[in-house]
Parts: structure tokens; C-alpha cells; sequence
């Protein structure tokens, strides 16, 4: 520690503390409850607690067993905690480079994309998962090591989230990419940012005209720092007293996505979040995260399930490290079978979708019966062969290719049969741990005994049996006596359009 360095701080906290006590004075005169004191309080503590090494040290060992033992791309220096004192931090030498350092990290192919992805990956595991956190990520705290690890430094100023903050920062984004303006304004008042009582209406119009000028574009694009201005602005102009753990983690964030943004200007804080945002949400029992589920999934009208948006929640969940589809799959079931009123217009979504998607299937084969018919034979030849030499050719992406051909012939499948096999996809082509595919079908077994063995299940699976049974018999006899099929009623029309109201890609 340098000289005088205590006195110093101590100084500029005491300046710092009295002109923050006049602006509360002001603020109060105002009107706004915003407690600038308190902000420095929070500052003071983090300072004392960043120059006090043997803490410092303990901070390294704690987040060193939290992150780095868990993840083999990040690192932290050894502590020597026999040779540190309050006042002397002792640690292991790291040969490194800055992640601007453009010039080395490519003299040693190192991939700065790579290494910000782990940073920003790592520090949301840190602030929305465990809650101990890096405070000051900035350039001068890290280094990629030659190894292509990164290393983390200066553990001085940390943070600390329960339970409570991280899932409210999570459901934040939830509610900011899809911009559910009510639901955002009743989790700010539910937070403490808006006092008991204020009239949320006018709060959530302004959310509503300002967050869209930065929103209007796909979460890849969406950059966290304008999102933090825009809502800074209606903080300023409404009731608004933000609690100074938020502050910390917004700095965090700030800082992260500027140093991303250095490192790589494609990079965006809530583009890397939102796979893991979208994991918590479709995986964890916890009553929040599941009320946000319910609120994106859900038609809050009549109950009905948004399929595409389900779709974008499987789809964006599958680019986080460590999700089990099989745990979305299982909760998404309990809450199935929990509900006494989804059963019921589920079975009328399922019956519309399967006729529909029946009907659609049937005339589907027959056209690409027709397409097949219709080409020549030295084409047809042709297509086969290609098909039969991409089955032969080992080194080569069998799926792909085959389709790929086919399409060339086949005609397009319909929006509702798109939609089901690009569900069907995501729920059965995820993996978790790189097993066999014998190993990952096991552990879809207790999720089709518990659904086969339910009461409610077999019920509704008689039901939609009947019903299609019906259809069919009321379709083959006005084909007989040469009527038009019967139209679907609007509220099953109504089951399978597109919602765009809310973009999740």
C-alpha cells in the first residue's frame, strides 16, 4: 500500500460525504427521495474494504474456488496468504496481455471474441447465479493469459447480490427485451425504486415512448448503455429512488460491455445475456422466474400458449453453457399439470394444430409425390445419386446435405409445419454433457412415465383422440357427398398466429 494512502481516502470520503449531504438537502426540497449520502456510504465501504489486502486476499481464494474451479477458461493468481498482510498482498506472477492488446493476442492466436465471450459469460454467472461478484471488471483487472485463459485481478472491490436482487436484474431483462412496460413497472416498485402508492400508469408510458428508440431492433443489437441512459432520463423526471447495490451492478455492466465493445464492437451485454436469461427462466422452480414465464409464454388474455415465443425461449436457451433442456421440458410439464385451466385449452390448441397440421401433411406429401413425378428422369437420377454419394462420404454433414438436396425438388412446408418440427428440434436435438444418444433418451424416460401416468394426461389424450376421430369422420363424409370442409371456429384460428409484439431474436 502506498503512503498515506488512508488519510488520503479518508479526506476525500469526508469532502465528498458533506457536498452530498447539501444535495440531499436540495433533492429534499425537490421533492425526490434520492439519498446521495448513502451512495457515498456504499462508495466508502467498497474503497476501505479494497485496501484492506488480507480481505483482498480472501476475496481471490473465494471467487478462485467459486468460478475458476468450475470453469477451465478462466484463472486466478495463487495467494500467498503466509506472506500478506493488511497493508502487503502477496500473489502469484502472471505473464499476460491486456484483451485491447490486439498486437500480442494475435502474435499468440489467441481469439479475442473467445475471451470476451468468457468474461461476460463468467461475470453474469457471478452477478445472476452465485451473486459474489467482480465490481470492476475494467481492462486494467484482466489479462489473457498465453494459455487462452483469462485472468482475473484485483479483487479488492466485490459485490454482493441475494437472491431477491439477482432475480429482479434477471427479470428486468426479461421484461426490457420484451418490452412488457406494466409488468417492468410493477417489478421497479416491487424493488424499492418507486414508492408505495405512485400512480405506474404515466411511468409506463414514458417506458413505452423512450426504451423503443434503443429496443426497435434484435436483442444482438440492443446496447446496455443506452438503455441504462433512456431509463436514466425517466429516473430523473419520476419518483425514482434507485438503491445503490443496482448502482454497482449497472457500473459492473457499463464497464463490461465498453471493455466487450473495445475488445470486439459487435459485442453486446444483453445479446450474451439473454441465452442464459432465457435458461434461468425455462429451468428454475422459483416462483419469480416462473411468474415471468408465465407472463411470456401465455396469452394474458384468454390463457393461450404463444407458441412462438416458446419457440424463441428453447431457442435462445440453448446457447448457454450448462442448460438441460430435459429440466426446461420437466418444469414446463409440473406447471402443466399444476394448471387446472391450461389442460383444457391446451387439448383445443392441440386438436386445431394436429388437423390442421394432419390436413396440411396430407396435401404436403402429395404435391412433393407430384414435384418428384414431375422431373425428368435424368434429373431425378441425378438428385438420387448426389443424395447417395453424401450417405457413402464420410467426411461429410449427412443432415445438411440431404435436405439441402431435397429442397431443391420439394416443395415448401407449410408455417404450421415449420413450426412444429423447429420445436420438436430444440426439444429433442439439445444436449447437456456430450453423452451417447442412448444416455440423453434416458433421461427423457421419467419425464414420459410421470406425463404417461397422469390422470390428467390420459384424459386429455382421450379427449384430443375423440375429437380428431370426429373430424375425420366429418371430413371423409362431406368429401363423400361433395360439401366444403368445415372452417375452423376463430378462437382455434386464432392458437396458432404469430405474435410479434414482442421480438425474443
Amino acid at each position: 500500500m502506498r503512503p498515506q494512502c488512508e488519510e488520503i481516502i479518508a479526506l476525500d470520503l469526508y469532502v465528498l460525504r458533506w457536498w452530498s449531504g447539501v444535495y440531499n438537502k436540495i433533492f429534499d426540497a425537490l421533492g425526490r427521495d434520492i439519498n446521495v449520502q448513502s451512495i457515498i456510504d456504499d462508495f466508502g465501504e467498497l474503497i476501505y474494504r479494497e485496501i484492506d489486502y488480507v480481505a483482498e486476499a480472501a476475496n481471490a481464494q473465494r471467487f478462485n474456488e467459486l468460478y475458476a474451479g468450475m470453469a477451465t477458461d478462466v484463472f486466478v493468481p495463487k495467494v500467498y496468504s503466509e506472506l500478506t498482510t493488511s497493508k502487503v498482498l502477496t500473489m502469484e506472477w502472471v505473464d499476460g496481455f491486456r484483451l485491447t492488446d490486439s498486437e500480442n493476442l494475435a502474435a499468440f492466436e489467441l481469439d479475442p471474441k473467445f475471451l470476451v465471450n468468457t468474461l461476460t459469460q463468467c461475470s453474469l454467472r457471478q452477478i445472476l447465479e452465485n451473486g459474489f461478484f467482480h465490481a470492476d471488471p475494467h481492462a486494467g483487472n484482466l489479462l489473457a493469459c498465453r494459455d487462452g485463459r483469462l485472468c482475473y485481478l484485483d479483487f479488492g472491490m466485490m459485490s454482493y447480490a441475494d437472491r431477491a436482487q439477482r432475480n429482479g436484474f434477471l427479470l428486468l431483462t426479461v421484461h426490457i427485451v420484451n418490452r412488457d412496460w406494466e409488468s417492468l413497472t410493477a417489478l421497479f416498485q416491487k424493488l424499492g425504486f418507486i414508492p408505495e402508492g405512485t400512480d405506474l400508469k404515466p411511468i409506463a408510458v414514458a417506458l413505452e415512448d423512450a426504451l423503443p428508440d434503443v429496443l426497435n431492433s434484435q436483442v444482438s443489437e440492443v446496447n446496455f448503455s443506452k438503455v441504462v441512459s433512456k431509463l436514466g432520463d425517466i429516473m430523473y423526471t419520476y419518483p425514482f429512488s434507485l438503491p445503490p447495490f443496482y448502482i454497482a451492478i449497472i457500473r459492473c455492466l457499463g464497464v463490461l460491455e465498453g471493455l466487450a465493445i473495445q475488445v470486439d464492437p459487435q459485442a453486446r451485454i444483453v445479446s450474451e445475456a439473454y441465452p442464459y436469461v432465457a435458461s434461468r427462466v425455462l429451468t428454475d422452480s422459483q416462483t419469480d422466474l416462473q411468474e415471468a414465464l408465465k407472463r411470456l409464454a401465455l396469452d394474458p388474455n384468454d390463457g393461450s400458449i404463444r407458441w412462438d415465443r416458446l419457440e424463441g425461449l428453447l431457442d435462445e436457451a440453448q446457447d448457454s453453457k450448462g442448460y438441460d433442456v430435459t429440466a426446461a421440458v420437466d418444469l414446463l410439464s409440473d406447471y402443466l399439470l399444476s394448471s387446472s385451466d391450461l389442460l383444457p385449452q391446451l387439448t383445443t390448441q392441440i386438436v386445431a394444430a394436429a388437423d390442421s397440421l394432419g390436413t396440411e401433411s396430407l396435401e404436403y406429401i402429395v404435391k412433393a409425390a407430384r414435384a418428384i413425378a414431375s422431373q425428368d428422369e435424368e434429373g431425378a437420377f441425378s438428385a438420387l445419386q448426389s443424395i447417395i454419394g453424401q450417405l457413402d462420404d464420410e467426411d461429410t454433414n449427412i443432415e445438411d446435405d440431404v435436405v439441402a438436396k431435397l429442397e431443391e425438388v420439394l416443395p415448401d412446408p407449410s408455417p404450421s409445419m415449420k413450426r412444429m418440427g423447429r420445436i420438436l428440434q430444440l426439444l429433442f436435438s439439445s444436449t447437456t454433457n456430450g453423452g451417447s444418444s442412448t444416455e440423453e433418451l434416458m433421461r427423457w424416460v421419467p419425464i414420459f412415465r410421470k406425463l404417461a401416468n397422469s390422470p390428467q394426461i390420459q384424459q386429455m389424450s382421450s379427449e384430443i383422440l375423440a375429437q380428431l376421430g370426429e373430424r375425420a369422420l366429418s371430413r371423409t363424409l362431406r368429401a363423400a357427398f361433395g360439401l366444403p370442409p368445415t372452417p375452423l371456429p376463430y378462437s382455434e384460428q386464432s392458437t396458432v398466429t404469430e405474435d410479434t409484439t414482442a421480438p425474443l431474436k
